[in-house]
C-alpha cells in the first residue's frame, strides 16, 4: 500500500459505499492508519491508497477514528482560515477559505454502527478535506479558492482546470 499523488486519476474518482464490515475491512483500515502515521499525516482517505471505498482514518484528540460512509450533516458559519496540506500533494499547503470552523460528521464505525461527532479546528478541516477526497475532489480545486489560484495549482499538479 502506498500513497498516490496527483494527478493520479484514482484520486479524482468518487468512492463507493462500504457494505461489508468484515476482517478484510479492519485490515485495510489498519494498513491505512499505519501508512498515514508513517507519513506524518492526521487523515487519510481510502482512494489516496488506491482503494475505492467510502472511508477514511483520522488521528483525533480522542485517538484513532475510522469514518466509514461519512457525510457532513452540519457546519459552522465561522470559517477556519488555517493552512492545510495533503499527503497526495507533498509540500503543498494553502488556506481553503470555505472551510468551516466546526462540522458534524455522521458515519459508521468499523462495526457498522451509526455514529455522529462534532469536530473543531484542524480536525474539522481534516474531515472536510478527507470527505472531499472520497467524493473525488482535490483541496486544490476548491470553489472557495480564487480562480487564478485554482488554475496555477491545476497546472502545477496536472489537474483539470
Amino acid at each position: 500500500m502506498k500513497i498516490l499523488t496527483f494527478p493520479d486519476e484514482r484520486l479524482l474518482t468518487p468512492c463507493e459505499e462500504v457494505v461489508s464490515f468484515d476482517t478484510e475491512l479492519l485490515d485495510t483500515l489498519d494498513s491505512m492508519w499505519k501508512i498515514m502515521k508513517e507519513s506524518h499525516g492526521i487523515g487519510l482517505a481510502a482512494n489516496q491508497v488506491g482503494i475505492k471505498l467510502d472511508m477514511f482514518v483520522m488521528d483525533t484528540p480522542n485517538g484513532r477514528m475510522n469514518f466509514i460512509n461519512p457525510y457532513i450533516s452540519a457546519t459552522s458559519v465561522e470559517r477556519a482560515n488555517m493552512k492545510e496540506g495533503c499527503l497526495s500533494a507533498p509540500r503543498e499547503s494553502l488556506i481553503v477559505p470555505g472551510r468551516s470552523k466546526w462540522v458534524q460528521v455522521v458515519y459508521e464505525n468499523e462495526k457498522g454502527e451509526h455514529k455522529s461527532v462534532v469536530l473543531h479546528g484542524i480536525y474539522a478541516v481534516c474531515a472536510q478535506h478527507e470527505i472531499e477526497h472520497l467524493d473525488g475532489k482535490s483541496f486544490m480545486e476548491h470553489k472557495s479558492l480564487l480562480k487564478t489560484t485554482r488554475k496555477a495549482l491545476a497546472k502545477k499538479w496536472g489537474l483539470k482546470k
